[in-house]
Protein backbone atom coordinates (compact mmCIF):
# COMPACT_ATOMS: atom_id res chain seq x y z
CA UNK A 1 0.00 0.00 0.00
CA UNK A 2 1.47 3.28 -1.00
CA UNK A 3 -0.77 6.11 0.18
CA UNK A 4 -2.53 6.66 3.49
CA UNK A 5 -4.95 9.42 4.41
CA UNK A 6 -7.04 10.26 7.43
CA UNK A 7 -9.32 12.86 9.00
CA UNK A 8 -10.18 12.69 12.68
CA UNK A 9 -12.99 15.08 13.47
CA UNK A 10 -15.93 16.59 11.60
CA UNK A 11 -15.69 16.70 7.80
CA UNK A 12 -17.68 16.95 4.59
CA UNK A 13 -17.72 13.59 2.83
CA UNK A 14 -17.37 15.05 -0.69
CA UNK A 15 -14.34 17.08 0.40
CA UNK A 16 -12.77 14.04 2.05
CA UNK A 17 -13.12 11.96 -1.11
CA UNK A 18 -11.72 14.80 -3.20
CA UNK A 19 -8.65 15.06 -0.97
CA UNK A 20 -8.21 11.29 -0.90
CA UNK A 21 -8.26 11.11 -4.71
CA UNK A 22 -5.21 13.39 -5.01
CA UNK A 23 -3.05 10.48 -3.80
CA UNK A 24 -4.26 7.82 -6.23
CA UNK A 25 -1.03 7.94 -8.29
CA UNK A 26 0.81 6.35 -5.35
CA UNK A 27 -1.28 3.17 -5.59
CA UNK A 28 -3.43 2.45 -8.62
CA UNK A 29 -4.29 -1.19 -7.93
CA UNK A 30 -7.11 -0.59 -5.45
CA UNK A 31 -8.54 1.98 -3.04
CA UNK A 32 -10.28 1.43 0.28
CA UNK A 33 -11.83 3.78 2.79
CA UNK A 34 -13.72 3.63 6.06
CA UNK A 35 -15.93 6.54 7.02
CA UNK A 36 -18.14 7.40 9.98
CA UNK A 37 -19.34 10.62 11.58
CA UNK A 38 -16.01 11.48 13.21
CA UNK A 39 -13.38 9.95 10.94
CA UNK A 40 -12.45 9.22 7.35
CA UNK A 41 -9.60 6.79 6.70
CA UNK A 42 -8.30 5.72 3.31
CA UNK A 43 -5.62 3.64 1.56
CA UNK A 44 -4.55 3.55 -2.08
CA UNK A 45 -2.86 0.24 -2.71
CA UNK A 46 0.05 -0.71 -4.91
CA UNK A 47 0.05 -4.50 -4.77
CA UNK A 48 3.61 -5.78 -4.44
CA UNK A 49 3.60 -8.07 -1.42
CA UNK A 50 0.62 -10.29 -0.54
CA UNK A 51 -0.89 -9.59 -3.96
CA UNK A 52 -3.44 -12.35 -3.43
CA UNK A 53 -4.50 -10.75 -0.14
CA UNK A 54 -7.49 -8.53 -0.96
CA UNK A 55 -9.11 -6.00 1.35
CA UNK A 56 -12.87 -5.76 1.26
CA UNK A 57 -12.66 -2.87 3.73
CA UNK A 58 -10.29 -1.46 6.32
CA UNK A 59 -10.21 -3.86 9.25
CA UNK A 60 -10.71 -2.93 12.87
CA UNK A 61 -9.01 -5.27 15.36
CA UNK A 62 -9.92 -4.85 19.02
CA UNK A 63 -10.80 -1.22 18.47
CA UNK A 64 -7.53 -0.49 16.61
CA UNK A 65 -7.16 0.50 12.97
CA UNK A 66 -3.79 0.53 11.22
CA UNK A 67 -3.03 2.29 7.94
CA UNK A 68 0.25 1.31 6.35
CA UNK A 69 2.35 2.59 3.44
CA UNK A 70 5.60 0.87 2.53
CA UNK A 71 7.24 -2.52 2.81
CA UNK A 72 8.27 -4.60 5.83
CA UNK A 73 11.02 -6.82 4.50
CA UNK A 74 11.22 -9.01 7.62
CA UNK A 75 7.50 -9.52 8.11
CA UNK A 76 7.72 -13.28 7.55
CA UNK A 77 10.42 -13.63 10.22
CA UNK A 78 8.27 -11.56 12.57
CA UNK A 79 5.30 -13.78 11.79
CA UNK A 80 7.30 -16.82 12.91
CA UNK A 81 8.37 -15.04 16.08
CA UNK A 82 4.77 -14.09 16.79
CA UNK A 83 3.50 -17.60 16.09
CA UNK A 84 1.36 -16.59 13.13
CA UNK A 85 0.41 -18.89 10.27
CA UNK A 86 0.48 -17.76 6.62
CA UNK A 87 -0.38 -14.11 6.87
CA UNK A 88 -0.01 -10.64 5.41
CA UNK A 89 2.09 -7.65 6.40
CA UNK A 90 -1.00 -6.06 7.91
CA UNK A 91 -1.67 -9.02 10.17
CA UNK A 92 1.94 -8.92 11.34
CA UNK A 93 1.62 -5.20 12.10
CA UNK A 94 -1.50 -5.77 14.21
CA UNK A 95 0.11 -8.65 16.10
CA UNK A 96 3.35 -6.70 16.58
CA UNK A 97 1.50 -3.69 17.96
CA UNK A 98 -0.55 -5.91 20.27
CA UNK A 99 2.65 -7.46 21.68
CA UNK A 100 5.10 -4.55 21.78
CA UNK A 101 2.93 -1.42 21.76
CA UNK A 102 4.66 1.66 20.36
CA UNK A 103 7.97 -0.23 20.33
CA UNK A 104 6.68 -2.46 17.52
CA UNK A 105 8.32 -0.17 14.94
CA UNK A 106 11.74 -0.98 16.42
CA UNK A 107 11.24 -4.56 15.23
CA UNK A 108 10.50 -3.58 11.62
CA UNK A 109 13.12 -3.73 8.89
CA UNK A 110 11.86 -1.77 5.96
CA UNK A 111 10.45 1.56 4.81
CA UNK A 112 7.12 2.75 6.09
CA UNK A 113 4.67 5.40 7.15
CA UNK A 114 2.16 3.97 9.61
CA UNK A 115 -0.91 5.39 11.33
CA UNK A 116 -2.33 3.61 14.37
CA UNK A 117 -5.83 4.85 15.24
CA UNK A 118 -7.35 4.08 18.62
CA UNK A 119 -10.37 5.69 20.22
CA UNK A 120 -8.37 8.18 22.24
CA UNK A 121 -5.19 8.59 20.20
CA UNK A 122 -3.78 8.72 16.69
CA UNK A 123 -0.12 7.73 16.34
CA UNK A 124 1.97 8.39 13.25
CA UNK A 125 5.25 6.50 12.72
CA UNK A 126 7.85 7.10 10.01
CA UNK A 127 10.72 4.77 9.12
CA UNK A 128 14.22 5.45 10.52
CA UNK A 129 15.61 7.12 7.38
CA UNK A 130 12.56 8.94 6.05
CA UNK A 131 12.05 6.89 2.91
CA UNK A 132 8.26 7.15 3.05
CA UNK A 133 6.65 10.58 3.62
CA UNK A 134 3.96 11.46 6.12
CA UNK A 135 2.42 14.91 6.78
CA UNK A 136 -0.12 16.16 9.30
CA UNK A 137 -1.96 19.23 10.54
CA UNK A 138 -4.39 20.26 13.26
CA UNK A 139 -7.10 22.52 11.85
CA UNK A 140 -10.55 23.55 13.12
CA UNK A 141 -10.62 20.77 15.75
CA UNK A 142 -9.61 18.20 13.13
CA UNK A 143 -6.43 16.15 12.86
CA UNK A 144 -5.53 15.37 9.25
CA UNK A 145 -2.67 13.22 7.95
CA UNK A 146 -1.59 12.16 4.46
CA UNK A 147 1.28 10.68 2.46
CA UNK A 148 1.58 13.95 0.54
CA UNK A 149 0.59 17.42 1.68
CA UNK A 150 -1.44 18.07 -1.49
CA UNK A 151 -4.24 16.01 0.06
CA UNK A 152 -4.23 18.17 3.19
CA UNK A 153 -4.30 21.34 1.09
CA UNK A 154 -7.61 20.25 -0.44
CA UNK A 155 -9.04 20.68 3.05
CA UNK A 156 -6.85 23.43 4.55
CA UNK A 157 -6.03 26.65 2.65
CA UNK A 158 -2.35 26.92 1.71
CA UNK A 159 -0.36 29.48 3.67
CA UNK A 160 3.03 30.52 2.27
CA UNK A 161 5.80 31.03 4.83
CA UNK A 162 8.51 33.24 3.32
CA UNK A 163 10.74 32.57 6.32
CA UNK A 164 11.40 29.06 4.93
CA UNK A 165 13.03 30.44 1.77
CA UNK A 166 16.51 30.71 3.39
CA UNK A 167 16.30 27.07 4.48
CA UNK A 168 15.35 26.01 0.98
CA UNK A 169 18.11 28.07 -0.63
CA UNK A 170 20.65 26.73 1.86
CA UNK A 171 19.92 23.04 1.29
CA UNK A 172 17.67 22.72 -1.76
CA UNK A 173 14.71 21.50 0.31
CA UNK A 174 12.90 21.98 3.60
CA UNK A 175 14.40 20.15 6.57
CA UNK A 176 13.04 17.74 9.11
CA UNK A 177 9.54 18.61 10.31
CA UNK A 178 9.12 21.93 8.48
CA UNK A 179 7.30 22.78 5.24
CA UNK A 180 6.57 25.95 3.31
CA UNK A 181 3.16 25.98 5.02
CA UNK A 182 3.58 26.81 8.74
CA UNK A 183 0.40 24.88 9.56
CA UNK A 184 1.57 21.58 8.06
CA UNK A 185 4.37 19.45 9.51
CA UNK A 186 6.09 16.34 8.26
CA UNK A 187 6.79 13.48 10.60
CA UNK A 188 10.55 13.27 11.08
CA UNK A 189 12.44 10.09 10.23
CA UNK A 190 12.44 7.68 13.18
CA UNK A 191 9.75 9.67 14.95
CA UNK A 192 6.34 8.96 16.47
CA UNK A 193 3.78 11.78 16.51
CA UNK A 194 0.81 11.30 18.83
CA UNK A 195 -2.44 13.27 18.70
CA UNK A 196 -4.62 13.01 21.81
CA UNK A 197 -8.28 13.39 20.85
CA UNK A 198 -9.47 14.52 24.28
CA UNK A 199 -6.81 17.16 24.97
CA UNK A 200 -6.22 18.02 21.29
CA UNK A 201 -2.47 17.98 22.09
CA UNK A 202 0.32 16.74 19.82
CA UNK A 203 3.48 15.16 21.20
CA UNK A 204 6.54 13.80 19.40
CA UNK A 205 9.05 11.13 20.43
CA UNK A 206 12.11 9.88 18.54
CA UNK A 207 11.92 6.09 18.65
CA UNK A 208 15.05 5.43 16.57
CA UNK A 209 18.56 6.85 16.54
CA UNK A 210 20.98 5.21 14.17
CA UNK A 211 23.95 6.75 15.97
CA UNK A 212 24.89 4.06 18.45
CA UNK A 213 28.10 3.64 20.39
CA UNK A 214 28.93 0.04 19.56
CA UNK A 215 32.06 -2.03 19.19
CA UNK A 216 34.24 -0.35 16.59
CA UNK A 217 35.53 -2.42 13.66
CA UNK A 218 39.10 -1.35 13.00
CA UNK A 219 40.27 -4.14 10.68
CA UNK A 220 39.59 -3.46 7.00
CA UNK A 221 39.24 -7.14 6.05
CA UNK A 222 36.71 -7.74 8.83
CA UNK A 223 34.77 -4.65 7.76
CA UNK A 224 34.71 -5.89 4.14
CA UNK A 225 33.56 -9.34 5.18
CA UNK A 226 30.69 -8.05 7.33
CA UNK A 227 29.65 -5.36 4.84
CA UNK A 228 29.43 -7.83 1.98
CA UNK A 229 27.30 -10.14 4.10
CA UNK A 230 24.82 -7.51 5.31
CA UNK A 231 24.60 -5.88 1.87
CA UNK A 232 23.87 -9.19 0.16
CA UNK A 233 21.22 -9.85 2.79
CA UNK A 234 19.76 -6.38 2.28
CA UNK A 235 19.56 -6.87 -1.49
CA UNK A 236 17.98 -10.30 -1.06
CA UNK A 237 15.33 -8.96 1.29
CA UNK A 238 14.36 -6.32 -1.27
CA UNK A 239 13.84 -8.64 -4.24
CA UNK A 240 10.07 -8.99 -4.66
CA UNK A 241 8.77 -12.49 -5.23
CA UNK A 242 5.33 -11.64 -6.62
CA UNK A 243 5.87 -8.79 -9.11
CA UNK A 244 8.54 -7.95 -11.71
CA UNK A 245 11.37 -5.64 -10.67
CA UNK A 246 14.30 -3.84 -12.27
CA UNK A 247 17.52 -2.15 -11.21
CA UNK A 248 18.39 1.43 -12.05
CA UNK A 249 21.86 1.33 -13.55
CA UNK A 250 23.83 4.54 -14.01
CA UNK A 251 27.11 2.80 -14.74
CA UNK A 252 28.56 4.14 -11.50
CA UNK A 253 29.87 1.99 -8.68
CA UNK A 254 26.89 1.87 -6.34
CA UNK A 255 23.99 1.08 -8.67
CA UNK A 256 26.25 -1.38 -10.52
CA UNK A 257 27.11 -3.27 -7.33
CA UNK A 258 23.44 -3.51 -6.28
CA UNK A 259 22.48 -4.79 -9.74
CA UNK A 260 25.36 -7.27 -9.73
CA UNK A 261 24.39 -8.63 -6.32
CA UNK A 262 20.77 -8.95 -7.40
CA UNK A 263 21.83 -10.77 -10.57
CA UNK A 264 23.54 -13.48 -8.50
CA UNK A 265 20.11 -14.53 -7.24
CA UNK A 266 18.02 -14.32 -10.43
CA UNK A 267 18.01 -12.84 -13.95
CA UNK A 268 17.31 -9.13 -13.82
CA UNK A 269 16.32 -6.15 -15.96
CA UNK A 270 18.34 -2.92 -15.82
CA UNK A 271 17.50 0.63 -16.93
CA UNK A 272 19.81 3.53 -17.74
CA UNK A 273 19.27 7.02 -19.14
CA UNK A 274 21.42 9.07 -21.49
CA UNK A 275 21.59 12.23 -23.58
CA UNK A 276 22.12 11.99 -27.34
CA UNK A 277 24.64 14.56 -28.56
CA UNK A 278 26.00 15.24 -25.08
CA UNK A 279 28.61 12.50 -24.70
CA UNK A 280 30.40 14.17 -21.79
CA UNK A 281 27.26 13.68 -19.67
CA UNK A 282 26.25 10.29 -21.08
CA UNK A 283 27.23 7.27 -18.97
CA UNK A 284 25.26 4.71 -20.93
CA UNK A 285 28.44 3.04 -22.28
CA UNK A 286 29.47 2.22 -18.70
CA UNK A 287 25.99 0.94 -17.84
CA UNK A 288 26.09 -1.18 -20.98
CA UNK A 289 29.41 -2.69 -19.90
CA UNK A 290 27.96 -3.60 -16.50
CA UNK A 291 24.86 -5.08 -18.08
CA UNK A 292 26.97 -7.29 -20.32
CA UNK A 293 29.03 -8.43 -17.35
CA UNK A 294 26.02 -9.40 -15.21
CA UNK A 295 23.91 -10.62 -18.18
CA UNK A 296 20.97 -8.36 -17.44
CA UNK A 297 18.24 -7.54 -19.92
CA UNK A 298 19.14 -3.91 -20.49
CA UNK A 299 16.88 -0.97 -21.39
CA UNK A 300 18.16 2.45 -22.44
CA UNK A 301 16.13 5.65 -22.26
CA UNK A 302 17.00 8.93 -24.01
CA UNK A 303 16.32 12.26 -22.32
CA UNK A 304 16.36 15.24 -24.67
CA UNK A 305 15.32 18.89 -24.54
CA UNK A 306 11.71 18.16 -25.53
CA UNK A 307 11.35 15.53 -22.81
CA UNK A 308 13.01 17.90 -20.34
CA UNK A 309 10.48 20.68 -20.96
CA UNK A 310 7.55 18.27 -20.90
CA UNK A 311 8.78 16.76 -17.65
CA UNK A 312 9.09 20.16 -15.94
CA UNK A 313 5.39 20.83 -16.41
CA UNK A 314 4.39 17.38 -15.18
CA UNK A 315 6.68 17.54 -12.13
CA UNK A 316 5.41 20.98 -11.11
CA UNK A 317 1.92 19.52 -10.79
CA UNK A 318 3.34 16.66 -8.75
CA UNK A 319 5.57 18.56 -6.31
CA UNK A 320 4.03 20.01 -3.16
CA UNK A 321 7.19 22.00 -2.47
CA UNK A 322 10.17 23.13 -4.56
CA UNK A 323 13.09 20.73 -4.74
CA UNK A 324 16.43 21.99 -6.07
CA UNK A 325 17.79 18.78 -7.52
CA UNK A 326 17.97 18.85 -11.33
CA UNK A 327 18.39 15.05 -11.33
CA UNK A 328 14.71 14.65 -10.46
CA UNK A 329 13.66 15.49 -14.04
CA UNK A 330 15.53 12.69 -15.87
CA UNK A 331 14.65 10.38 -12.98
CA UNK A 332 10.95 11.12 -13.50
CA UNK A 333 11.34 10.43 -17.23
CA UNK A 334 13.18 7.18 -16.50
CA UNK A 335 10.52 6.02 -14.05
CA UNK A 336 7.87 6.69 -16.68
CA UNK A 337 9.71 4.29 -19.00
CA UNK A 338 10.08 1.70 -16.24
CA UNK A 339 6.33 1.86 -15.59
CA UNK A 340 5.51 1.42 -19.29
CA UNK A 341 7.56 -1.77 -19.28
CA UNK A 342 5.37 -3.15 -16.48
CA UNK A 343 7.70 -2.97 -13.49
CA UNK A 344 6.45 -2.08 -10.02
CA UNK A 345 9.73 -2.17 -8.08
CA UNK A 346 13.20 -0.77 -8.77
CA UNK A 347 16.43 -1.13 -6.80
CA UNK A 348 18.78 1.84 -6.49
CA UNK A 349 22.27 2.57 -5.14
CA UNK A 350 21.28 5.56 -2.97
CA UNK A 351 23.11 5.96 0.34
CA UNK A 352 26.54 4.55 -0.43
CA UNK A 353 28.32 7.87 -0.96
CA UNK A 354 27.01 9.28 2.30
CA UNK A 355 27.74 6.18 4.36
CA UNK A 356 31.13 5.32 2.94
CA UNK A 357 32.55 8.80 2.22
CA UNK A 358 32.22 8.87 -1.55
CA UNK A 359 32.06 12.58 -2.31
CA UNK A 360 35.29 14.37 -3.19
CA UNK A 361 34.31 17.34 -1.00
CA UNK A 362 34.51 15.16 2.13
CA UNK A 363 38.28 15.03 1.73
CA UNK A 364 38.41 18.76 1.07
CA UNK A 365 36.52 19.51 4.28
CA UNK A 366 38.62 17.00 6.21
CA UNK A 367 41.79 18.77 5.10
CA UNK A 368 40.45 22.07 6.47
CA UNK A 369 39.37 20.77 9.88
CA UNK A 370 42.73 21.58 11.50
CA UNK A 371 42.67 25.29 10.63
CA UNK A 372 40.50 26.15 13.60
CA UNK A 373 43.17 24.81 15.95
CA UNK A 374 45.97 26.98 14.58
CA UNK A 375 47.53 29.11 17.32
CA UNK A 376 48.01 32.16 15.10
CA UNK A 377 44.97 32.23 12.83
CA UNK A 378 43.70 35.78 13.28
CA UNK A 379 45.51 37.01 10.19
CA UNK A 380 43.75 34.42 8.05
CA UNK A 381 40.32 35.36 9.37
CA UNK A 382 40.97 39.09 8.82
CA UNK A 383 42.42 38.51 5.36
CA UNK A 384 39.38 36.55 4.20
CA UNK A 385 36.93 39.14 5.50
CA UNK A 386 38.82 41.83 3.57
CA UNK A 387 38.93 39.80 0.34
CA UNK A 388 35.44 38.42 -0.21
CA UNK A 389 34.88 35.84 -2.95
CA UNK A 390 31.71 34.14 -4.14
CA UNK A 391 33.51 30.82 -4.43
CA UNK A 392 32.68 28.07 -1.96
CA UNK A 393 36.32 27.62 -0.97
CA UNK A 394 36.36 31.17 0.43
CA UNK A 395 33.37 30.35 2.63
CA UNK A 396 34.91 27.09 3.83
CA UNK A 397 38.18 28.76 4.86
CA UNK A 398 36.28 31.55 6.62
CA UNK A 399 34.34 29.00 8.70
CA UNK A 400 37.49 27.04 9.52
CA UNK A 401 39.39 30.11 10.70
CA UNK A 402 36.50 31.52 12.75
CA UNK A 403 35.67 28.15 14.30
CA UNK A 404 32.04 27.96 13.13
CA UNK A 405 30.36 24.80 11.80
CA UNK A 406 32.48 23.87 8.79
CA UNK A 407 30.57 21.05 7.09
CA UNK A 408 26.90 21.90 6.53
CA UNK A 409 25.95 18.94 4.34
CA UNK A 410 26.74 18.09 0.75
CA UNK A 411 23.35 19.53 -0.15
CA UNK A 412 24.46 23.09 0.66
CA UNK A 413 23.80 25.51 -2.23
CA UNK A 414 23.66 29.17 -1.15
CA UNK A 415 25.83 30.35 1.73
CA UNK A 416 24.48 32.79 4.31
CA UNK A 417 26.39 35.71 2.83
CA UNK A 418 25.21 34.90 -0.68
CA UNK A 419 21.62 34.88 0.57
CA UNK A 420 22.05 38.10 2.48
CA UNK A 421 23.17 39.81 -0.72
CA UNK A 422 20.40 38.22 -2.81
CA UNK A 423 17.28 38.16 -0.62
CA UNK A 424 15.33 41.16 0.52
CA UNK A 425 15.62 40.00 4.10
CA UNK A 426 18.41 40.10 6.65
CA UNK A 427 20.25 36.77 6.69
CA UNK A 428 22.79 36.71 9.48
CA UNK A 429 26.09 34.91 9.19
CA UNK A 430 25.85 31.26 10.34
CA UNK A 431 22.07 31.16 9.88
CA UNK A 432 22.43 27.82 8.10
CA UNK A 433 24.54 26.50 10.99
CA UNK A 434 21.73 27.43 13.38
CA UNK A 435 19.31 25.40 11.27
CA UNK A 436 21.58 22.38 11.70
CA UNK A 437 22.22 22.75 15.45
CA UNK A 438 19.55 20.18 16.43
CA UNK A 439 21.43 17.57 14.41
CA UNK A 440 24.74 18.59 15.95
CA UNK A 441 23.25 18.31 19.44
CA UNK A 442 22.07 14.76 18.80
CA UNK A 443 25.45 13.87 17.28
CA UNK A 444 27.37 15.06 20.33
CA UNK A 445 24.88 13.65 22.85
CA UNK A 446 25.46 10.23 21.30
CA UNK A 447 29.16 10.55 22.09
CA UNK A 448 30.43 11.04 18.54
CA UNK A 449 33.11 13.57 17.62
CA UNK A 450 34.92 12.45 14.45
CA UNK A 451 34.39 14.72 11.43
CA UNK A 452 33.96 11.59 9.30
CA UNK A 453 31.00 10.44 11.39
CA UNK A 454 29.59 13.98 11.28
CA UNK A 455 29.75 14.09 7.48
CA UNK A 456 27.85 10.80 7.22
CA UNK A 457 25.30 11.59 9.90
CA UNK A 458 24.44 15.05 8.62
CA UNK A 459 24.20 13.92 5.01
CA UNK A 460 21.86 11.10 6.00
CA UNK A 461 19.58 13.73 7.54
CA UNK A 462 19.93 16.42 4.87
CA UNK A 463 21.33 15.16 1.56
CA UNK A 464 19.45 11.87 1.73
CA UNK A 465 16.32 12.37 3.84
CA UNK A 466 15.51 15.92 2.75
CA UNK A 467 16.66 15.80 -0.89
CA UNK A 468 17.54 12.45 -2.47
CA UNK A 469 14.99 10.18 -0.79
CA UNK A 470 12.25 12.78 -1.19
CA UNK A 471 13.13 13.04 -4.89
CA UNK A 472 13.22 9.26 -5.24
CA UNK A 473 9.85 8.78 -3.54
CA UNK A 474 8.00 11.49 -5.48
CA UNK A 475 9.43 10.63 -8.91
CA UNK A 476 8.88 6.88 -8.52
CA UNK A 477 5.46 7.02 -6.86
CA UNK A 478 4.24 9.41 -9.55
CA UNK A 479 4.27 6.29 -11.73
CA UNK A 480 3.19 3.84 -9.01
CA UNK A 481 6.69 2.40 -8.69
CA UNK A 482 8.27 1.48 -5.39
CA UNK A 483 11.98 2.33 -5.15
CA UNK A 484 14.10 0.25 -2.78
CA UNK A 485 17.59 1.22 -1.64
CA UNK A 486 19.60 -1.65 -0.11
CA UNK A 487 22.34 0.65 1.24
CA UNK A 488 19.65 2.38 3.32
CA UNK A 489 19.01 -0.65 5.49
CA UNK A 490 19.24 -0.53 9.28
CA UNK A 491 21.93 -3.19 9.38
CA UNK A 492 24.04 -1.58 6.67
CA UNK A 493 23.81 1.85 8.30
CA UNK A 494 24.64 0.45 11.72
CA UNK A 495 27.67 -1.29 10.24
CA UNK A 496 28.89 1.92 8.60
CA UNK A 497 28.87 3.77 11.91
CA UNK A 498 30.56 0.80 13.59
CA UNK A 499 33.56 1.15 11.30
CA UNK A 500 36.45 3.22 12.59
CA UNK A 501 36.51 6.58 10.77
CA UNK A 502 39.85 5.79 9.11
CA UNK A 503 38.26 2.78 7.38
CA UNK A 504 35.82 5.09 5.62
CA UNK A 505 38.08 8.10 5.03
CA UNK A 506 40.76 6.40 2.94
CA UNK A 507 43.01 7.51 0.10
CA UNK A 508 40.79 5.52 -2.23
CA UNK A 509 37.27 6.91 -2.20
CA UNK A 510 34.78 4.34 -0.84
CA UNK A 511 37.60 1.84 -0.38
CA UNK A 512 35.42 -0.65 1.51
CA UNK A 513 32.73 -0.70 -1.15
CA UNK A 514 35.26 -0.92 -3.99
CA UNK A 515 37.05 -3.87 -2.38
CA UNK A 516 33.77 -5.78 -2.35
CA UNK A 517 32.70 -4.59 -5.81
CA UNK A 518 35.86 -6.00 -7.42
CA UNK A 519 34.41 -9.46 -6.72
CA UNK A 520 31.26 -8.64 -8.74
CA UNK A 521 32.20 -6.06 -11.40
CA UNK A 522 34.87 -5.32 -14.03
CA UNK A 523 37.87 -3.44 -12.68
CA UNK A 524 37.39 -0.55 -15.13
CA UNK A 525 33.94 0.09 -13.65
CA UNK A 526 35.01 -0.16 -10.02
CA UNK A 527 38.18 1.91 -10.28
CA UNK A 528 37.12 4.58 -12.78
CA UNK A 529 37.00 8.14 -11.52
CA UNK A 530 33.68 9.11 -9.97
CA UNK A 531 31.66 11.27 -12.34
CA UNK A 532 29.08 13.48 -10.69
CA UNK A 533 25.61 13.30 -12.22
CA UNK A 534 25.05 16.11 -14.69
CA UNK A 535 23.25 16.99 -17.92
CA UNK A 536 22.69 20.21 -19.92
CA UNK A 537 19.74 21.44 -17.88
CA UNK A 538 20.91 25.05 -17.68
CA UNK A 539 21.53 25.22 -21.41
CA UNK A 540 18.02 23.93 -22.08
CA UNK A 541 16.45 26.34 -19.59
CA UNK A 542 18.20 29.26 -21.26
CA UNK A 543 17.39 28.18 -24.82
CA UNK A 544 13.71 27.72 -23.99
CA UNK A 545 13.35 31.05 -22.14
CA UNK A 546 12.19 29.10 -19.08
CA UNK A 547 14.28 31.29 -16.77
CA UNK A 548 11.91 34.18 -17.46
CA UNK A 549 9.71 32.79 -14.69
CA UNK A 550 12.24 34.21 -12.22
CA UNK A 551 11.66 37.74 -13.53
CA UNK A 552 7.88 37.28 -13.57
CA UNK A 553 7.82 36.19 -9.93
CA UNK A 554 10.30 38.88 -8.97
CA UNK A 555 8.07 41.55 -10.54
CA UNK A 556 5.09 40.44 -8.46
CA UNK A 557 6.73 39.43 -5.16
CA UNK A 558 10.02 41.37 -4.99
CA UNK A 559 11.88 38.56 -3.23
CA UNK A 560 15.35 39.42 -4.52
CA UNK A 561 17.78 42.31 -4.89
CA UNK A 562 17.74 43.15 -8.60
CA UNK A 563 21.47 43.66 -9.06
CA UNK A 564 22.40 40.38 -7.39
CA UNK A 565 19.70 38.46 -9.25
CA UNK A 566 21.00 39.84 -12.54
CA UNK A 567 24.49 38.71 -11.59
CA UNK A 568 23.35 35.08 -11.17
CA UNK A 569 21.47 35.17 -14.47
CA UNK A 570 24.59 36.47 -16.22
CA UNK A 571 26.95 34.04 -14.51
CA UNK A 572 24.78 31.12 -15.60
CA UNK A 573 25.39 32.08 -19.24
CA UNK A 574 29.10 31.57 -18.51
CA UNK A 575 28.46 28.13 -17.05
CA UNK A 576 28.81 29.28 -13.43
CA UNK A 577 26.48 28.95 -10.43
CA UNK A 578 24.17 26.60 -12.37
CA UNK A 579 22.90 24.87 -9.23
CA UNK A 580 22.25 28.21 -7.56
CA UNK A 581 20.18 29.41 -10.48
CA UNK A 582 18.33 26.10 -10.77
CA UNK A 583 17.35 26.51 -7.11
CA UNK A 584 15.95 29.96 -7.86
CA UNK A 585 14.21 28.66 -10.97
CA UNK A 586 12.45 25.84 -9.12
CA UNK A 587 11.41 28.17 -6.31
CA UNK A 588 9.91 30.70 -8.72
CA UNK A 589 8.35 28.04 -10.95
CA UNK A 590 6.68 26.54 -7.89
CA UNK A 591 5.51 29.93 -6.58
CA UNK A 592 3.96 30.78 -9.95
CA UNK A 593 2.21 27.40 -10.09
CA UNK A 594 1.15 27.24 -6.43
CA UNK A 595 0.53 30.84 -5.36
CA UNK A 596 0.27 33.35 -8.20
Amino acid sequence: MCAIFGIIGAYEEADAHDAFRTLVHRGRDASYYLADETSFLGIHRLSITNTAFAFEHLHVHQGIRILFNGEIYNYQLLAQELGLEVCSEMEVLYASYAKWGDDFVKELRGMFAIAVIEEAQIKLFRDPFGKKPLFYTQHNHRFIFASESKAIHRLVPFSFDRKIIPQYLSFGATLSTQTFDPHICQVDAGECVTFDVASQEITTVAYHQFLKKSQRISDAKEAERVLEKVLLDSVSLRLPSEVPFACLLSGGLDSSLIAAMASTQQPIHTFSIGYEGYEKYDERPFARRVSEHISSRHHEVVFDKAAFLETIDEVMVLLDEPLADPAMLPLYHLMKAVHKEGFKVVLTGDGSDELFIGYRTYKEFYALEHLGALKYKGWGEHYLKAHFSMHKEWEWHKRAFEGSMLFRSSAEVFTDLQQNRLLRMNIKDNTSATMLEPYRTVFEQRGFASPVDWYSFLDLKVMLEAVFLRKLDRMSMAHSIEARSPFMDKEVVNLAFSCAPELRMTDTSKGLVKSIALRYLPEEIVLRKKKGFNYPYMQWLQESQELEVINRVQEKMQLFEEEELTMYLQKAKQGKFAHHLFSLYMLCKWIEHKIL
